[in-house]
């Protein structure tokens, strides 16, 4: 099943979710590429990120199966990000999340490489520009580094210098996604080693240009055995096109930085036509910062429901506005009860991607993160 977000942006996000009766790798795989092949077709956009949740073990047939569709069609420009995602119904492969724009046609499209491998892509719209990196770290040895706290280092100073060859800086990132391997082992040094590089860019100041991204970190293995994933998300304004990128307040929490961690609980992105809204990873955490419902699953994720939505709520968005979204659930046996909650909302129908997997505390059970898009009266119609 294809869900597809068409707001009047530059931005496209699409969710492919399988059928859950699907248990016929080749099959479901052809028909996903498909889709998403034909709906960037439709709507004349370039993919700069794709992320795939599933079994590892399908890695191979996976993208034996993507070069043959995407192939035909040359809609993918980057390998997409493989993360081990256990699908909640018992397949091999989760869903896929893919980011795309629609560019203007201005300046050319410029895949990102390093060591000749092709790591991100940048896009010129309408309204900004855009530049997507998958997988950093991927150029990385796997088993090159004494502690999963210096890989992130060198994946953290590999993606700076990816951006500098595009006369960019982690200034211009708003968005990160982290998946760790055996994250529980380890989430201690990781903080501490994204927030000594974020320190040391001056990106912990709380003002723009210095405001840290929008951030998920989670537990997900990668086929190359490295303990850390990274894709951003990185947007500059074009000359005299309007574009603001403010950070979203929840009363319901501290800030991140409050206890360790160095993102911010979201950001919006506003052009002329729309406003982005870059939700990052969220729980069941209070204003405090610590973990509340310990042990409840269903209270917490209430509790990760109300964070969202009062997120959202702060610069005018509702929970259905959301167009892409992944869950990340500790305990399989609970995700019937995510579903229900999810329909007692009036979000049966929400774009998102459940996976099986550690989170960042022993003591969560349920994280979810989310992009939401709403449409802003353009400038030239007053």
């Amino acid at each position: 099943m294809m869900i597809g977000s068409n707001s009047s942006g530059d931005l496209v996000f699409l969710t492919w979710l399988p059928d859950e009766a699907d248990d016929d790798l080749e099959a479901s795989m052809h028909r996903a590429y498909e889709a998403i092949s034909r709906h960037l077709e439709a709507h004349g956009a370039v993919a700069i990120q794709e992320r795939v949740f599933c079994d590892l073990e399908a890695e191979n047939d996976i993208l034996r199966i993507r070069a043959d569709v995407i192939g035909r069609t040359g809609a993918g420009r980057v390998p997409p990000t493989l993360i081990q995602g256990a699908p909640s119904h018992g397949g091999l492969v989760a869903g896929i999340h893919v980011i795309a724009v629609r560019p203007s046609g201005r300046d050319p499209i410029a895949t990102i490489t390093w060591d000749e491998r092709a790591c991100g892509v940048r896009v010129s719209g309408a309204e900004a520009d855009y530049l997507g990196l998958s997988d950093v770290g991927r150029a990385l040895g796997a088993g090159d580094h004494d502690t999963p706290a210096d890989e992130t280092r060198d994946t953290l100073l590999l993606a700076a210098r990816l951006l500098e060859t595009q006369s960019w800086s982690f200034n211009d990132v708003c968005r990160t996604w982290f998946y760790l391997d055996d994250i529980l082992s380890w989430y201690d040094e990781f903080n501490a080693s994204r927030n000594e590089f974020f320190a040391g860019l001056g990106l912990l100041n709380g003002s723009r240009p210095g405001t840290i991204p929008a951030s998920t970190g989670i537990c997900g293995r990668n086929p190359r055995g490295h303990r850390c994933t990274l894709d951003l998300l990185a947007v500059r304004p074009r000359p005299e096109r309007p574009l603001t990128i403010e950070m979203l307040h929840n009363p319901l929490q501290n800030e991140a930085p409050d206890y360790g961690s160095a993102f911010s609980r979201g950001l919006t992105v506003a052009t002329a036509s729309c406003r982005t809204f870059l939700v990052s990873g969220t729980a069941s955490i209070d204003e405090t910062g610590a973990t509340v419902h310990t042990a409840d699953f269903e209270s917490q994720t209430r509790r990760t429901l109300d964070n969202i939505e009062s997120l959202l709520a702060s610069r005018g968005a509702v929970m259905e506005n959301i167009c892409q979204a992944t869950a990340f659930v500790k305990e399989r046996g609970n995700i019937g009860r995510l579903r229900s909650i999810l329909k007692a909302r009036g979000l049966a129908d929400l774009p998102v991607i459940c996976t099986i997997d550690d989170i960042c505390r022993e003591d969560l059970l349920v994280e979810i993160d989310a992009t939401a898009v709403i449409p802003l009266r353009s400038a030239d119609n007053g």
